[in-house]
């Protein structure tokens, strides 16, 4: 619905003075919004404001965002958009900007007319899961600190989200997975205890939490067997915890916990009934829960699959020769190292993210980046069943940002597979810590790192509780780690 409105007068304008008219509700959207006093306004599915003088220029939408769209292409698509009046643009990558406590990726524009040169930002988000915000503002460019700036900061401020859309994973790839059971509940109370029930044959349980919102604290509270013991309590309230499976409560403030059982010795899954109990920080109900169960038979030589995501400026890994090489020296030494456990590496395949989100993530900061790393990791793969791994330049950590002191890191621990709306979905690897001096990679190195945080991201480990060798693991670790869906029986 794009105007690109004409000024009235081309001299800079002083600081603008806002306020804010009541709040209007997008429902179908997903949002609520207080307009702009004195701006004009037109609301048909999306919406559209200006100044009187049509020096400013808003856009808002909201909708349900599939599975398998890149926000960063998104927030281009819907720029291109609204600006496919003027006579030229450009959407420059600007980073990451932060609306509501939701952290979105952010363009700045700049665009011509014959008599104008006009400048702003485009901001998107993901605020639920499976939904989108869209933010755009812009001015002459003259009057960008003054007018288009403040508006935009102040919008941000102005903004409601609510869950819009019920999220829709993707389900064909359950019948290829004749071994696993996978389920999805929904709207479960937090007050409410969670039965699920466990059949003779199943060897392991997987399970993801979800809330609705993308950065809520959700804790797994209790968690009980069939036999009446309770293994896990834990009370958020008071900090109350006791545990046979974790030295630490299970709490994420991405908006899902996750729990992998059994992962312990002297630990078996039992056929019956288990109680699970969760709580949320905003006390909504959960918006889903989703198992993943494993059933015999588990043959002798298991195998994981795994998806390279590769965020690399080094133009070595754009030469097809080069990037088979490189497949081949990890596949041999991951052979190596797993053969004596058992375990094997499967199919191994390669992605790249799209170019304009290339460099968001050559360096991925540990404090803010890895749900997003989850996210468009599982955007671009099409195994959903294998360990993704993001290779990147270097891990930071910090504002401002210094070298984080380990170059490999789980997204979660446990983490989770065969789900696209999963901020726990991968682990990450700088691989400038696994390079010599030449600049050749450490191969042995690298293998290590990737096993340590498989052992991480299946819950078999902690982080901070690394094994330097998955031989020194005992013989129940082992079985439970071969019992992961994550892997599956060799041919």
């Amino acid at each position: 619905m794009s105007k690109i409105n004409q000024p009235n007068s081309l001299s800079p304008k002083p600081e603008i003075n806002l306020a804010f008219a009541p709040e209007i509700e997008m429902a179908d959207c997903g949002y609520a919004f207080h307009p702009i006093a004195g701006f004009e306004l037109e609301v048909d599915g999306s919406v559209y404001m200006y100044s009187k003088d049509g020096n400013i220029e808003i856009s808002l939408f909201g909708g349900e965002l599939s599975n398998k769209t890149s926000i960063g292409e998104l927030n281009d698509t819907l720029a291109s958009n609204f600006l496919e009046d003027v006579d030229e643009f450009r959407l420059i990558k600007a980073g990451k900007d932060v609306i509501q406590g939701i952290t979105g990726f952010l363009n700045e524009i700049q665009f011509g007319n014959a008599e104008e040169e006009g400048v702003g930002r485009a901001l998107i988000c993901s605020p639920f899961i499976n939904q989108y915000f869209f933010l755009l503002v812009i001015c002459s460019a003259d009057d960008w600190e003054s007018q288009g700036q403040p508006v935009f900061e102040a919008l941000k401020s102005k903004i409601t989200f609510h869950p819009q859309f019920k999220p829709v994973d993707d389900v064909e790839h359950i019948h290829d997975h004749p071994d696993l059971t996978i389920e999805t509940y929904q709207a479960i109370t937090p007050e409410d205890n969670f039965i699920l029930t466990i059949e003779e044959g199943d060897v392991s349980l997987l399970l993801a939490a979800r809330s609705h919102k993308t950065n809520d604290n959700v804790s797994l509270i209790q968690f009980v067997t069939p036999d009446g013991n309770c293994l896990y309590h834990f009370e958020p309230v008071s900090g109350t915890f006791s545990s046979h499976l974790y030295n630490h409560p299970l709490v994420s403030n991405l908006g899902e916990v996750c729990f992998y059982y059994p992962h312990t010795p002297q630990k078996t899954l039992l056929p019956g009934n288990y109680l699970f109990s969760f709580f949320t920080d905003t006390r909504q109900n959960l918006q889903e829960i989703q198992i993943i169960i494993r059933s015999r038979p588990v043959k002798e030589l298991q195998k994981v699959d795994l998806n390279f995501w590769l965020a690399l400026e080094n133009d070595r890994f754009n030469n097809p020769d080069y990037l088979q090489s490189f497949i081949s020296n990890i596949h041999q030494s991951l052979t190596q190292h797993l053969a004596p456990v058992k375990l094997a590496p499967g199919k191994c395949d390669c992605f790249f993210p799209a170019p304009d989100e290339l460099s968001l993530f050559t360096t991925v900061n540990l404090d803010t980046d890895l749900p997003d790393c989850s996210y468009m990791i599982a955007e671009s793969v099409n195994n959903d069943r294998a360990l993704n791994i993001g290779l990147v330049e270097q891990l930071t950590t910090g504002n401002p940002p210094i070298q984080a002191p380990c170059q490999a890191v789980s997204s979660g621990s446990p983490g989770m597979i065969l789900s696209s709306i999963s901020p726990h979905a991968c682990i990450v690897i700088g691989l400038s810590g696994y390079l010599n001096d030449q600049g050749e990679v450490n191969f042995t190195g690298l293998a290590d790192a990737i096993i340590q945080q498989l052992l991480v991201f299946s819950g078999i480990t902690g982080e901070g509780e690394l094994e330097s060798d998955i031989l020194s693991l005992s013989p129940e670790a082992i079985h439970h780690l071969r019992y992961h869906p994550l892997f599956y029986d060799s041919d």
